[in-house]
């Protein structure tokens, strides 16, 4: 059994609330240390949920900066102040990261609107202990034994795109001593993300069903118009993984075990996860599992 272990703390396709899944946040325990992988909302209580303890986190990297997958970082900075964190709290993500996260730190100085602890107690200021750095796709970091490497996906341009203006979506890599793990994050189809993937023995990969998730928006919003119902179809075709498509990748990146998260469908069913399981396996030969909250790999 590998000590270093993936563990899905959320597994829904966001935005949206879900009633079986919270929104997207993993963690990565090695020996040593543990690394959150997004922060969406509740992540924080799901690392509690797992065992963690929080003041023991000391590292947090971000794909990329949509509502879902940051919607913890505030909370974040309010829970380090209650538990009176005295170490730094590192955190890692694409070009807009310390700026996001500098006006978050800024809020904490608005007495009128943000209260901590009771009066005259004395709590560490999250500039006391965050430490923020923007990451380029490329760019690799050391976390004890550990090395986290990066590409840019193509979860909002395609690859032929890449280094224009505009934000940016990474997916990661963590290779420790006993095993190599990766996380697509958002993306569509991505051959920067195949490379970075290969070998890899675990891939835990993002999923959507196209149909499902568009016959919930018509529900939900029935006077959209036809043009903005096309533009969000094309977004989840061209910037998502269909199960085929998330086969494909893995196939063609050569990794052991493929596990599959961001689950775009509201209700959970041994039917409906078996159902995605055989439109993955046409593509990949080896093992597949669709995730649960809390599961561990």
């Amino acid at each position: 059994m590998p000590k270093t272990k993936f563990i899905t703390l959320g597994t829904a396709g966001g935005p949206t609330p879900k009633p079986n899944r919270m929104p997207p946040a993993h963690a990565i325990s090695y020996d040593g240390g543990t690394i959150l992988v997004d922060c969406g909302e509740g992540a924080f209580q799901q690392l509690t949920r797992a065992g963690f303890d929080l003041k023991k986190v000391r590292e947090l990297f971000i794909t990329h900066h949509h509502f879902d997958h940051i919607g913890s970082l505030f909370a974040g900075l309010g829970l380090n102040m209650m538990m009176h964190r005295d170490q730094p709290l590192n955190i890692y993500g694409p070009p807009g990261t310390c700026e996001i996260l500098s006006h978050l730190i800024a809020a904490c100085d608005i007495p009128q609107a943000i209260g901590f602890g009771v009066p005259g107690q004395t709590l560490p200021h999250p500039r006391d202990f965050i430490v923020s750095r923007d990451i380029q796709p490329g760019d690799a970091v050391d976390i004890d034994n550990v090395r986290v490497s990066c590409c840019e996906n193509t979860h909002y341009r395609p690859e032929d795109q890449f280094g224009q203006e505009g934000p940016v979506s990474l997916s990661y890599r963590f290779d420790a001593p006993d095993r190599s793990m990766v996380f697509t994050g958002d993306t569509g189809p991505c051959r920067a993300l195949e490379n970075l993937a290969k070998g890899a023995d675990l891939l835990v990969g993002e999923l959507i069903d196209a149909d499902i998730v568009m016959d919930r928006i018509r529900a939900k919003n029935p006077v959209m118009s036809d043009q903005a119902l096309h533009k969000m179809l094309q977004h989840f075709t061209e910037h998502h993984l269909t199960p085929e498509e998330l086969g494909e990748l893995a196939s063609r990146a050569g990794v052991r075990q493929l596990v599959a998260v961001h689950i775009p469908f509201v209700t959970k069913s041994a039917d409906e996860d078996a159902k995605y399981i055989r439109r993955i396996s046409a593509k990949f030969a080896g093992r597949v599992t669709i995730s649960e909250d809390l599961a561990e790999y």
